[in-house]
C-alpha cells in the first residue's frame, strides 16, 4: 500500500499595507515548523500577486499523514499564528487539499 501524504496549498490575499507584517509572521512560523514538526515534509511559501494586483502568499505543504496535519493545526504555534492571520487578509483564505498526480520533488545527483 502506498503512502497517503496530505498535500495542501493555501492562498492568502493580503490587505494593502500588511505584507511586511505578514511576512514577519510567516518567517517565524516556518522556522518553528521546521524545528519542531518532523512529520511535515514540505512547508514553504511563495509571494505573488493576483489579477487585481494584490499581494498573495501561497503556502505549499506536505504532511506524512492526516494525523500529522491535524497535529500541526492543533499545535500552539499554529494556533497563535492563526489567531493573528485574519487581520492581514483582504479576502478569505483559499485552501486546497489534494492528491499527488505526477511530477517530481527532488532531482538526485549521481
Amino acid at each position: 500500500m502506498s503512502q497517503q501524504y496530505v498535500h495542501l496549498v493555501a492562498i492568502a490575499t493580503v490587505k494593502e499595507g500588511q505584507l511586511e507584517k505578514l511576512l514577519e509572521e510567516v518567517k517565524k512560523i516556518t522556522e518553528v515548523v521546521h524545528n519542531t514538526e518532523p512529520d511535515i515534509l514540505r512547508y514553504y511559501c511563495i509571494q505573488t500577486k493576483n489579477a487585481k494586483g494584490l499581494d498573495q502568499i501561497i503556502f505549499v505543504e506536505k504532511y506524512t499523514t492526516e494525523e500529522a496535519f491535524k497535529a500541526h493545526t492543533a499545535s500552539a504555534h499554529f494556533q497563535a499564528f492563526a489567531g493573528k492571520f485574519s487581520e492581514f487578509l483582504a479576502e478569505p483564505l483559499d485552501i486546497k487539499v489534494g492528491s499527488f498526480i505526477a511530477g517530481h520533488e527532488v532531482r538526485a545527483s549521481l
